[in-house]
């Protein structure tokens, strides 16, 4: 996978091929996704030059890296997958499994400057075939989420990164409120700018900008009506985060960040987006550490959103009837709530580490205005033997929609991975991956099996 062919972690795999589960624009929500210590209200962490690293993260890079001219290195690995699915489109009655062949390439590079000037590059590409049903092979090439470019250079006291993120995905697994659809093609990038002024040893603050896009590609297929033309989106986000070192156990600070979000389909409602609260790094001890955020948030939309559009229009009413028909089923609402973030993390040895994360947020719905997303999650890293490495990963989903057809459901997951490495660049690799939901909406239920079995090589 990217950066990493052969991590243990179960999770490593289905975010890597972009079926991990994000927050629909705002940012991602999940730790498995990008950690919560360390990031932006827009959710990525910014990179950070070498001497920065801890120990293990400063081996990992090492280990990215395969040649080198001058001070430029780069890194290739090539894998090769099969998959079972025996549940393509997370559908309650019409399921369909079948075996899927997915080859996967990764490179990283980094070229370092100077001492304090770094850019780096990374890109994972992969693809799709399935043996059965054609109909729902890759639509070109995918780009993994994990993708990006980056440059890091400083300016006295101040750090300054300039980044893009970009993606080309077709999975559903990561949208929650959607079910029975096989492929959601989309096409995301996000690209920003951000400082972190060291101002002296205890006080820090970092301002920063991002600009994201998600573009979309096809029709979902959903009810036959709903196209993916209503999530198109652009949204920037300015964000400050002022922090404290009161100790070097302990780091307090703020993190704010407004957002402004502008659907291309008139039938979604413009909107902003605010978060701020407080948070707190801990240092527990040498082998623990824990972080924790929480505020108030607001997602609030400029007029109501109609997003049964285009079934209305096909319906022939006029205009008095499609009116009041509208008025009944458009989604209206605000939202003005509490977040919360957790994470702690334990490494009580070399061979093993594990990590048990919370978070409570309101994000951008699929086919809601928004959706109130409560997320659970444990995931473990095991050396087993020299060359066995175990990484179970479970978690639980509860959200609710916007609109007065409003979804309840409840989604649980678990996932297991084993890497065997034959040799120091060759690595098999085993995950299975299960997944539950539980709608209030009829037909909005499903489970999902899904095999993996890989084989990885680095050059």
């Amino acid at each position: 996978m990217v950066g990493k062919p052969c991590a243990s972690r179960a999770q490593d795999f289905f975010r890597d091929l972009g079926t991990s589960r994000s927050s629909g624009g705002i940012g991602p929500v999940v730790p498995s996704d990008y950690t919560y210590e360390n990031a932006s209200p827009s959710g990525l962490r910014p990179l950070r030059p070498g001497q920065d690293l801890s120990v293990t993260e400063a081996q990992e890079e090492e280990d990215k890296f395969n040649f080198a001219l001058g001070n430029f290195r780069f890194g290739a690995a090539l894998g090769v997958g099969i998959e079972f699915n025996d549940n393509i489109k997370l559908s309650q009655n019409d399921r369909i499994s079948d075996f899927i062949f997915r080859p996967v390439l990764n490179l990283d590079s980094e070229w370092r400057l100077s001492d304090l000037n770094t850019l780096r590059f990374n890109i994972g590409l992969s693809y799709a075939k399935y043996f059965q049903h054609s109909e729902f092979d890759t639509d070109g090439v995918l780009i993994s989420p994990t993708s990006e470019i980056a440059f890091t250079m400083y300016t006295g006291p101040v750090k300054w990164t300039v980044r893009d993120r970009g993606s080309y995905q077709e999975d559903t697994y990561d949208i929650p409120d959607v079910s029975g659809v096989p492929q959601y093609k989309r096409w995301e990038n996000q690209a920003g700018l951000d400082a972190d002024w060291a101002i002296n040893q205890s006080f820090d603050l970092t301002v920063g900008y991002d600009h994201y896009n998600l573009w979309t590609t096809g029709n979902s297929g959903q009810q036959d009506l709903t196209g993916f033309q209503l999530q198109d989106r652009a949204i920037d986000t300015i964000f400050v985060k002022p922090s404290w070192q009161m100790n070097p156990a302990i780091k307090v600070g703020v993190n704010a960040s407004y957002s402004f979000i502008d659907f291309k389909d008139p039938a979604r409602s413009d909107g902003e987006g605010l978060l701020a609260g407080p948070f707190i790094e801990w240092q527990i001890s040498e082998y623990t550490n824990l972080y924790l955020e929480g505020g108030y948030q607001s997602l609030t939309f400029d007029h109501a959103s109609n997003f049964e559009d285009a079934a209305i229009n096909q319906l022939g009413l006029s205009a008095t009837d499609a009116a009041a028909v509208r008025a009944s089923v458009q989604d209206s609402e605000d939202s003005h709530s509490y977040y919360v973030k957790f994470e702690i993390n334990n490494r009580p040895s070399e061979f093993f580490k594990h990590r048990l994360s919370f978070s409570k947020t309101s994000e951008v719905g699929f086919l809601s205005d928004f959706i109130t997303l409560y997320n659970v999650e444990y995931d473990a890293d095991w050396k087993v033997t020299e060359k066995l490495e175990l990484g179970p990963t479970v978690f639980y989903e509860h959200y609710t929609t916007s609109g007065s057809l409003g979804e309840k459901a409840d989604r649980i997951g678990a996932a297991i991975g084993l890497r065997y490495h034959i040799r120091n660049n060759l690595t098999l690799g085993l995950d299975y991956r299960y997944i539950w939901k539980n709608s209030n909406l009829d037909g909005l239920d499903y489970y999902q099996n899904l095999v993996f079995l890989s084989l990885y090589y680095k050059f």
